[in-house]
């Protein structure tokens, strides 16, 4: 028997019925995730319009911030492309995982799962267009496709996508052509004034800026092709740049110029309301962000489970889970040797320099072959430079501290000023507890085995006493004879950095068994110390003979020498001494090649030609 329902009950029905077809449809508009698109440029710091660069034309760029979420405080963690792009595509500072020298070749720790394959097995379709330059060998099936050739539209129908795409256009290779007739005006150029204002660098500027305007263009034929695909409202973008502007002081230097990239990010409409204590379209943020904190920043916004814990933060995490410091790390660029790291807050920024003795400008074949670096150096050569501009120049101080609200350039270091103490004794602080905590591999010699016993702590504390220890005998003594062979290589980094007038002759002895060390490294920079220290040409020749020795003998890694030839590089050898090394570099080049990963092979040749350059300057008599 059937029963009529009752007006009443009929209705209730159509309510439940209604509110379950809500409540499926609420879910699966939660299961709605968003495509990523990287648009990357190369080399690029906050030269545009939208930063509030008046000299910059960036029409599209400025129209893309109007209605995005700009950030005007965002680090690359390294000034220079493989070790930035290395840290940003495993959400790891290349620190941690040795990869930091420009260039390197290391694995990948067990756990240590890319961005792309982790939103891969998450059902992304993952693209990149097409530069990698990861200091890593990409594992197997990091992309679905990462060639010339990859783009979003290869996925198949309905599959959400990350893409990537990188402009090359404003790369340092693409800023210092001659001749060259400039579009933007070079006399209004913005040159900084650690730079010589000369017609020559303002030509560069002039042509980066340019380069920057062609950039732009290309970064609006991406977004166009966005919206004719109709995936504009689905698709959050990212724009930035790999690291800070590719002209001298810039690009490979821990200071803003070579840190500061820009950072927007546009969110469609359809995902903004999870963020919307953040994110308004057409703002800023003085938020503290840098490229560790993207592949978190991606999985959030993708809702996609972290693979392992990470160091970084979402962009749009809570306001009390945002940093409180940025940190940047300097170490071998391409074939010269350097070790610096870097913090900063929202006002101050401090920087350490481990090797003080280099200078900035040491001689790096790539970076010579900028017009504004040759004139520049030979300026200074000529004793035509102000002392900001000097500085680059000259060895290095130990402590840097700048006050960016103030200094935008770095140029006046606050470090020595005792009102500025406890600022510079709080980032101090927290750059080395950052340090210990990531377990900064930069503590040690690039090639050294470091495994589970290896103690940081030690290793990380003589890095640090190592700039004052020359003017403490005791904490010197404690360096130069300690059992841990990388507290015995800063101790002879500390020697080696000392002003020859406070050497003493106790020194010296103190440091002498270091010339024998069981270490190749140790070795090199003790006896690279001798030869500048040397009280007679005897004692100086037999010096740089150790370490001539050094880098001719079959057992000696490709790690030592490369250091070796740093070291006969900057030294005044003898015609004698160059030419022992250039001869063996003939008879053996296949075994010195054979010995090191290809990445690597071209920084050997090209310390031998400059060696050669300097032996050519100093003729036999």
């Amino acid at each position: 028997m059937k029963f009529a329902q009752s007006p009443i009950r009929r209705i209730c029905q159509l309510l439940a019925i209604g509110w379950m077809a809500i409540v499926f449809c609420g879910s699966l508009i939660a299961k709605e995730r968003p495509n990523i698109l990287w648009i990357t440029c190369e080399d690029t710091g906050t030269q545009l319009g939208c930063y509030g660069d008046s000299y910059a034309t960036t029409p599209n760029l400025d129209s893309f911030a109007a209605q995005s979420l700009l950030f005007k405080n965002c680090w690359s963690n390294a000034p220079v492309c493989a070790p930035a792009r290395t840290t940003l595509i495993t959400g790891h500072y290349a620190t941690s995982l040795g990869a930091q020298h420009m260039r390197s070749s290391v694995p990948l720790p067990a756990g240590v799962r890319t961005l792309p394959e982790q939103l891969r097995a998450a059902g992304y379709y993952c693209s990149n267009n097409n530069k990698e330059d990861y200091n890593f060998p990409t594992p197997k099936g990091t992309w679905d496709d990462s060639s010339n050739k990859a783009h979003w539209k290869n996925r198949n129908p309905g599959q959400n996508f990350f893409s990537v795409f990188n402009i090359n256009n404003t790369h340092e290779g693409q800023i210092r052509k001659r001749p060259y007739k400039p579009i933007h005006n070079p006399s209004l150029a913005p040159v900084p004034p650690y730079h010589p204002d000369t017609e020559e660098v303002r030509l560069d500027w002039a042509q980066y800026y340019d380069r920057i305007t062609e950039m732009d263009a290309i970064f609006g034929r991406h977004m166009e092709e966005l919206r004719k695909a109709k995936l504009d409202d689905s698709t959050i973008v990212f724009f930035f740049g790999d690291h800070g502007c590719g002209l001298p002081r810039g690009k490979r230097w821990l200071y803003e110029a070579g840190l500061h990239v820009p950072m927007i990010v546009h969110i469609p409409e359809r995902f903004r309301s999870k963020y919307d204590t953040l994110y308004r379209p057409g703002t800023q943020t003085t938020r503290l962000v840098s490229f560790i904190d993207l592949l978190p920043t991606v999985l959030d916004l993708t809702e996609t489970d972290l693979a392992a814990k990470t160091p970084g933060r979402s962009f749009f995490a809570p306001e009390t889970e945002s940093h409180s410091f940025l940190f940047g790390f300097r170490d071998r660029m391409d074939e010269r040797i350097d070790s610096a790291r870097a913090v900063r807050d929202e006002r101050f920024m401090y920087i350490r320099n481990f090797i003080p003795d280099k200078p900035q400008g040491a001689f790096l074949d790539y970076m010579f072959q900028t017009p504004t670096t040759k004139e520049w150096k030979s300026l200074f050569t000529q004793d035509l430079l102000t002392a900001t501009q000097r500085a680059f120049w000259l060895p290095k101080p130990v402590e840097e501290l700048y006050d960016l609200s103030k200094d935008p350039y770095q140029v006046d270091n606050l470090a020595d000023q005792s009102e500025m103490v406890e600022i510079k004794d709080k980032l101090a602080n927290a750059l080395r507890m950052h340090m210990l905590e990531t377990k900064d591999t930069g503590v040690f010699p690039e090639g050294w085995k470091i495994d589970s016993s290896t103690d940081w702590q030690e290793s990380l504390d003589a890095a640090w006493n190592s700039g004052s220890a020359i003017a403490d005998e005791k904490r010197m003594r404690s360096l130069v004879a300690h059992p841990n062979a990388s507290v015995r290589f800063w101790g002879a980094i500390a020697f080696r950095s000392a002003n020859t007038e406070g050497v003493t002759k106790e020194i010296l002895d103190m440091v002498a068994p270091l010339q024998k060390d069981s270490s190749d490294e140790v070795r090199i920079v003790a006896n690279e110390g001798f030869a500048k220290h040397a009280l007679d040409l005897q004692a100086r020749t037999a010096a740089i003979d150790a370490i001539v020795k050094i880098v001719c003998a079959d057992s000696t890694l490709w790690f030592a020498r490369l250091r070796g030839l740093n070291a006969i590089c900057d030294l005044e050898a003898t015609p004698k001494q160059y030419e022992q090394i250039a001869s063996n570099h003939q008879q053996h080049h296949k075994e010195w090649v054979t010995k090191m990963p290809e990445r690597y092979r071209g920084y050997l040749d090209r310390l031998i030609g400059r060696m050669e350059t300097n032996a050519a300057k100093n003729p036999p008599e």
